[in-house]
């Protein structure tokens, strides 16, 4: 018996889309789950075959994903990511005050060993789909053209202050 596929469209249909009960909700926790499952395997295509997961999702979103490739020694972890403050939310709000439904940057974590590193991108995630070509190419990036880690945080610093996450004048030579 084949197991049953959902597409992103088959998720995005659901009545419970965007899932806004799934911190209390089993039900639609594991529909999020499965959103952000089927939203990486749709970049990837037959390259998820190279990666596995490495934990768990949590109940509490982090992480909601978690895949690394052995082979390129790449990771991707996404967390979700909430507006509990009832921030203004962007484009609406930009700078320090407002909510930015992702957030992107690099970490070096671990193969399922524990010990070999891994070049990891760690997305924090809210399920806004006017962030889902932001949020796709990224991963392109990072787990398919594995551009190297200046370029791609070249890339997110690039992004971070066209959307106003960031000063473009702050000092940050420190960094």
């Amino acid at each position: 018996m084949t197991p049953p596929s959902y597409t992103l469209d088959d998720i995005r249909q659901h009545p419970a889309f965007p899932f806004p009960g799934w911190q209390t909700d089993d039900f639609q926790c594991l529909m999020l789950e499965l959103y952000w499952a089927e939203r990486v395997r749709a970049v990837l295509g037959p390259d998820m075959a190279g990666f596995a997961p490495l934990y768990d999702t949590e109940r509490d979103g982090n992480p909601i994903l978690s895949v690394t490739h052995s082979g390129l020694l790449r990771g991707l972890r996404l967390v979700v990511h909430e507006n509990d403050e009832g921030k203004p939310v962007y484009p609406d709000a930009t700078g320090s005050g407002a909510f930015y439904p992702l957030y992107a940057f690099l970490n070096t974590g671990r193969l399922p060993d524990g010990e070999t590193p891994v070049n990891e991108l760690v997305l924090l995630v809210s399920l806004d789909e006017r962030m889902s070509e932001h949020v796709d190419v990224f991963i392109r990036w990072h787990c398919l053209e594995t551009l190297p880690t200046d370029e791609m945080e070249e890339l997110l610093l690039k992004y971070e202050t066209e959307f106003g996450q960031i000063d473009p004048d702050a000092d940050l030579s420190d960094m």
